[in-house]
């Protein structure tokens, strides 16, 4: 069994323990997560949700996709599946050969003919005996239009929100996961490195991201372990300028600064998330005090991220750390959560008190111990953390302590 298929049957086995028929993948995430195949269109245009759809029954019969005739090649060849069904799109990408045949010609729509997606969904369900189905999908994040036009065009199935229970079975990565979210950690830390480096007096939070995407891109030039990676994210800060929309003081980046980067890249559809923080020339007494505790409490959740254990102790063990350290006020939501590949790097679950579950192997958590504060500066120290069947495995390799660049 293929990892793919691996993660396939964890999903069957989660439909099944629901009552569920089946399972129609909608968003972006979850038709690449099902079928392996990344659609430009879907992932990158919004406008374009419901125009690519995975099916994946229950039992074991086999998964389908429903996307344009433009993407059908890319989609057969991406997931291997047989059943994939296509209706016309605005492009025309045949041969040659075809097109100079008088009667070939088709009426393309402008864009995409929504009673055509219609038509193969509902052809779909019938052929798989699932026209009165009980089937989820990602009915939270889903158009209303979307939703109007799967209800119309499958009148007597059953829609049921699968959103939960798609962000369960996603939480324990297979092992061809972690490699792709290992190679978006390495990057993402070129990216860190580089832009410490370069760190000047006057630089702006925007410059410090453009310092670290450049970073990025410098690694992944022509390095054909990072030929699937397709873009950079970035919240940085300078000084007490520490909300993503604040543009920061006129004067830019002076000594003694924090500055702090939370920042990830995506390779393979995998969206990394991490974080480090520097001190421009000198740190002030206050800045490295609490970034030690920060750091104390980083290493108490750390060892907490073991097979079996309480979601909720590795938060508890971050935040006793820090209350008792001279900062009783503190007080966060959560201290990570899981990664994947939502646009959104933030998934469920949350490592929060609230969080009932418990750790298992194959998950990979971003552990984190934050603080923004406009008088000291913010300060990130967050790691991407794989949870295996021995204990854990840290992603990142850069020095957890806070670091000093740019001394005159």
């Amino acid at each position: 069994m293929t990892g793919r298929e691996a993660g396939l049957e964890r999903l069957r086995r989660a439909l099944r323990a629901e009552g569920l028929d089946a399972y129609l993948a909608y968003t972006p995430s979850n038709v690449l997560y099902v079928s392996g195949y990344e659609s430009y269109f879907l992932s990158r245009w919004w406008r374009m949700l419901g125009t690519v759809l995975a099916l994946v029954p229950a039992d074991d019969s086999p998964p389908a996709l429903v996307v344009s005739d433009f993407e059908e090649p890319a989609a057969r060849s991406a997931s291997g599946w047989e059943d994939v069904r296509s209706y016309p799109l605005w492009v025309e990408s045949r041969a040659l050969e075809v097109l100079r045949r008088p009667d070939t010609a088709l009426h393309r729509p402008a864009q995409y003919r929504q009673e055509d997606i219609d038509a193969r969904v509902r052809e779909l369900l019938v052929d798989r005996g699932l026209a009165t189905a009980r089937i989820g999908s990602d009915l939270r994040y889903m158009l209303a239009h979307s939703a109007e036009h799967l209800a119309a065009a499958a009148p007597g199935v059953d829609w049921v929100d699968a959103t939960d229970l798609l962000y369960r079975v996603r939480a324990v990565k297979q092992p061809w996961e972690v490699e792709r979210l290992r190679r978006a950690t390495e990057l993402s830390e070129a990216g860190m490195r580089w832009a410490a480096e370069h760190l000047r007096e006057g630089l702006t939070a925007a410059d410090v991201g453009r310092l670290y995407s450049q970073g990025v891109l410098e690694a992944a030039l022509g390095d054909p372990r990072y030929a699937d990676h397709t873009d950079e994210w970035v919240i940085p800060s300078v000084g007490g300028a520490v909300s993503p929309s604040q543009a920061g003081p006129p004067a830019g980046l002076r000594a003694g600064d924090l500055v702090k980067f939370d920042c990830g890249t995506t390779v393979g559809g995998y969206r990394s998330d991490g974080g480090r923080t520097f001190a421009f020339r000198h740190a002030s007494d206050a800045a490295r005090r609490l970034h030690a505790t920060l750091e104390e409490a980083h290493a108490a959740a750390r060892e907490r991220v073991k097979p079996g254990e309480p979601v909720a102790a590795v938060f508890a063990a971050a935040q006793e750390v820090v209350r008792r350290s001279g900062y009783p006020g503190y007080s966060r939501g959560h201290v990570g959560h899981s990664v994947g590949i939502d646009t959104f790097h933030e998934e469920p679950p949350y490592l929060s008190p609230e969080d009932p579950g418990v750790l298992e192997p194959g998950m990979v958590l971003a552990v984190e111990t934050p603080f923004y504060g406009h008088d000291v500066g913010a300060i990130m120290i967050e790691d991407l953390i794989h949870v295996t069947e021995e204990g854990h495995e840290v992603l990142h390799t850069l020095p957890h302590e806070l670091t000093v660049v740019g001394e005159a």
